[in-house]
């Protein structure tokens, strides 16, 4: 199969590892675009036999999968997360595995729907994913929707921004997808065999609900009755699942409003991922494209180990020196002026890089522009101690170049180093805004270095950007997994 949707090999490789081993999955939910899950485009959205959770994760594991947790609250039971890399397309494709069928607002995921065997048990392979029966599909999606949309909160908040509660338009090209899938006689079967907590006619008044053609006062009480009949599956009661809903939604509010969001952060521990590179070797333009690529849906911070942001201190400092050449006026230096100014950068370099270590050890993945790699002699090193200054050799001076390299000795080895090497006569003839010699001096450092004694990962940074970016992607994928 060809076209914009096709089935990517990850998926088939996925989807084939689940039928050798025998584990008793399916894809639960929005299967009239199943299409789009199978390419990568979508979530896979797996229920899974409890029973087999362990031989799962092996599955996951030996396709290149990695855990990852959720920062945002809440997070329901029962559910794992993973993400895995495309080789071909390059593509993250997420697995949002449930091994209990937890439903509710999305605030708060309050309650679970006791059908799990009855959607195993009925799962098919029309295609590369096990589904399940249409009906039950149908019926898990009714009650979705009476949980999400037939509750007073969900119903005042949508008011008050001039909305009416109800359906998403891909929710209801679901609905109508399995209503034309479905077997009312069998519909009626299932509800009488494995939901006998709902009734037929409860099952019509919420396709009402989701259909927006019951009044406000039908909803809620259709809302009421569904709720009630899933009491002994409630995580909480209704009024603090109330009360959870308008906070977390208050919060959500409020993060959204100051920029706050977060990913998804890898369960074993994040990581700082440096690229190194000189003028000209493209390095900025692959931070840029890796950095994008991870955070559509990983926590990832970018920093500039080369560049580091000016701490309150440096800002006094510069501004300090600015005053005495002022009250000098003298266009001379102020004495010790570049010491500081190094010694400075020095620790705007630690603070970030423990900011980014904090980060990483909580999960995130953080990528740098530049890294203080030992084997540099230039960039990113102290540099006090080569400084041919009357005061190198005073009291003062002395501390600077201790302070300098105190900070510098506190930064430590990321857990994945990529070089972008480029020969120096292409790097400065790339890096035009630069002079000529300044480039080709900084290229022919990072050229002549022996990387694969230093143990770190190289790249061809001649090659056209498109192939080092999926080169990066696949080396950093693979040291992240």
């Amino acid at each position: 199969m060809t076209g914009p949707h096709a089935p990517i090999a990850l998926v088939a490789r996925l989807t084939d590892l689940f039928e050798e081993q025998g584990i008793r999955y399916c894809h639960w939910k929005s299967n009239a675009a199943i299409d789009r899950s199978e390419a990568g485009e979508n979530d896979l959205d797996l229920l899974v036999d409890r029973s087999q959770a362990t031989a799962f994760r092996e599955v996951l594991s030996r396709a290149g999968f990695v855990r990852v947790e959720r920062q945002q609250k809440p997070f329901p039971p029962a559910k794992e997360d993973y993400f895995g890399r495309d080789d071909k397309t390059g593509k993250l494709v997420h697995v949002d595995a449930h091994f209990q069928l937890v439903l509710g607002h999305d605030r708060t995921k309050n309650y679970r729907v006791p059908l799990e065997e009855a959607f195993l048990e009925s799962a098919t392979r029309p295609g590369l994913l096990r589904v399940p029966a249409p009906e039950l599909e149908y019926i898990v999606l009714l009650i979705r929707m009476v949980l999400k949309y037939a509750i007073w909160d969900e119903v005042a908040w949508q008011a008050l921004r001039g909305r009416r509660a109800g359906p998403k338009p891909s929710e209801r090209d679901e609905l109508a997808h399995l209503e034309q899938e479905i077997s009312r006689d069998k519909l009626a079967e299932i509800v009488q065999t494995s939901v006998p907590w709902l009734t037929t006619r409860l099952i019509a008044d919420c396709a009402r609900v989701a259909e927006n053609e019951a009044s406000l006062r039908a909803r809620l009480s259709i809302g009421r009755q569904v709720r009630r009949r899933l009491v002994a599956h409630a995580q909480h009661g209704e009024l603090a699942d109330g009360a959870l809903r308008v906070g977390r939604r208050v919060s959500g509010t409020l993060h959204r409003r100051m920029g706050i969001e977060h990913g998804f952060r890898l369960a074993h521990g994040g990581a700082i991922v440096a690229i190194i590179g000189g003028d000209g070797s493209g390095k900025s333009t692959a931070v840029e494209e890796v950095s994008r690529w991870l955070s559509h849906e990983l926590d990832v911070r970018q920093i500039h180990l080369g560049k580091p942001d000016w701490s309150v201190v440096t800002y006094a400092v510069r501004g300090a020196f600015k005053l005495v050449s002022m009250a000098r006026r003298s266009s001379d230096e102020p004495p010790y002026r570049a010491m500081a100014w190094l010694a400075c950068t020095g620790r705007d370099r630690y603070l970030t890089y423990r900011k980014a270590r904090r980060f990483a050890d909580r999960g995130g993945v953080v990528i740098s522009d530049r890294y203080p790699h030992p084997s540099l002699e230039s960039m990113d090193v102290p540099l006090i101690d080569r400084l041919d200054r009357p005061e190198s050799g005073t009291r003062v001076g002395r501390m600077l170049q201790r302070i300098e390299r105190r900070y510098h000795d506190a930064i430590e080895m990321p857990e994945v180093v990529v070089v972008l090497k480029v020969d120096p006569e292409t790097a400065a003839q790339r890096k035009t805004d630069e002079p000529f010699d300044y480039v080709l001096r900084r290229s022919a450092e990072v050229w002549e270095i022996d990387w694969e004694s230093a143990g770190v990962s190289i790249v061809d940074g001649t090659r056209p950007k498109e192939e080092v970016a999926s080169q990066l992607k696949a080396m950093i994928w693979e040291a992240l997994a």
